[in-house]
């Protein structure tokens, strides 16, 4: 006789995995504390595969227990799942079974398809139903984070082709990013930007426009009133084969709840950290994109939109290729970078002397740091104004995007006089 499914407000209990690995158990007290445990068998290896670098010790090895805390997960886990619309969508999605604001069932309920190779799963070894009534509908069941709307989906290869959600214990293998009434053009211009960071050597998805049309069984929920081209970018936590590769955002390497992306670290401190966990070599791709950042006008890299990656045994991470990467400034005019850069935000001021205040809190070479953001402003200078997919990007956006460029290249280059 099968085993009853459960529905995720009912689960006590959630074994995490990292691959093949168990690694922890969180457990919910009927007082609504939450606790995470590293399994005993995966503190004797160290911690290795890394789960996350917030749980490990300066020294080595993996931290004490966190302490429990009431109503809340830990913020590694926390920040794997999605924010605002997109989590306002999931929750109605799964209504009666999730409850409204909480994080450990809609942790339950999209366990088995988050970021990177976590999985969570009852601990009791009974399967997660989002809803177990007889007859019911098969749900949807991923996380992505993040607040835009967007989607995990997957290429239909029988006749006709298409792309769907997946359902149950699916999986996708592409983020599709919506359009968005309040920002036009905002696929056109990420896609532009994403081909501008690839034109000039970065590590960069697959990405395409699709239209809307071409998406089949999109719930209700999940749809949207704007019209327009959506942007298709291939998973890089995910293999041709679904297998997965774990991944970790810079807001979980140093235990930063969602709500404090934008203000629980500076530049200077990712720039340390990928020093210390990757090389030196990384930090310095890490201000590469910094000076794209500033230089396109891209209000937003707060700390989620920059990830480690970790390959092969899981032992040693690298930094994530690059994305959510767009111009921000055509909509947001007086917006500045999202967090700050040498003790600044705005992007005028980041001329020379932030980018060498910015490099001795990083401890990074001041000549290195300047020459990265020399050689960036260069290259982006000899590709954009050429490059095929700017024709994609509505011309009053691009515009500003445009303006913003020529703008900044003087005040980044004041770092050529060294």
């Amino acid at each position: 006789m099968a085993e009853r499914p459960q529905v995720p407000r009912a689960i006590g209990s959630l074994d995490v995995w990292l691959g093949a690995t168990k690694t922890g158990q969180i457990v919910r007290t009927p007082g609504d504390f939450i606790a995470f445990s590293f399994d005993g068998g995966y503190r004797a290896t160290g911690g290795v595969p890394i789960l996350s670098l917030s749980f490990r010790a300066a020294a080595g090895g993996l931290r004490k227990d966190p302490k429990p805390l009431f109503g809340t997960l830990p913020a590694f886990f926390a920040n794997l799942l999605p924010e605002e619309r997109l989590r306002e969508a999931m929750e109605k999605h799964h209504a009666g079974n999730v409850r409204r604001g909480n994080d450990f069932d809609l942790l339950a309920a999209l366990g088995a398809d988050l970021p990177g190779a976590v999985r969570v799963v009852p601990g009791d070894g009974r399967p997660t139903m989002p809803d177990a009534s007889p007859g019911s509908r098969p749900k949807a069941r991923f996380s992505l984070a993040g607040v835009q709307m967007k989607l995990s989906v997957m290429k239909n290869t029988g006749k006709g082709g298409g792309l769907t959600l997946p359902l149950d214990d699916g999986q996708g293998q592409y983020i599709a990013k919506f359009p968005s009434m309040a920002f036009p053009g905002v696929s056109e211009n990420e896609y532009a930007n994403l081909a501008l960071a690839a034109a000039i050597g970065m590590d960069v998805p697959e990405r395409e426009l699709v239209d809307k049309s071409d998406f089949e069984g999109i719930p209700a929920e999940f749809d949207i009133l704007s019209e327009g081209r959506v942007l298709l970018v291939k998973r890089f936590d995910r293999t041709e084969t679904a297998a997965r590769i774990h991944i970790e955002d810079l807001a979980q390497v140093f235990g930063i709840y969602p709500s404090r992306k934008y203000e629980g670290a500076a530049y200077h401190d990712i720039a340390a950290a990928l020093g210390v966990a990757v090389s030196p070599a990384a930090a310095l791709d890490f201000v590469r994109r910094l000076a794209l950042a500033a230089l396109t006008g891209n209000g937003d890299m707060h700390l989620k939109n920059w990830s480690l990656i970790y390959r092969g045994d899981g032992s040693r991470p690298s930094l994530a290729p690059v994305y959510d990467v767009l111009s921000t400034v055509p909509y947001l005019p007086a917006d500045a970078m999202a967090l700050s850069l040498g003790g600044e935000r705005s992007f005028g001021a980041l001329s020379a002397q932030r980018w060498k205040a910015f490099a001795n809190r990083a401890r990074l070479p001041e000549p290195a740091v300047l020459k990265a953001v020399v050689e960036t402003v260069a290259r982006v200078n000899d590709v954009w104004w050429r490059l095929p997919e700017r024709a994609a990007v509505p011309a009053p956006v691009l515009e500003r995007i445009d303006t913003h460029v020529k703008a900044m290249t003087p005040v980044l280059m004041t770092c050529a006089a060294r």
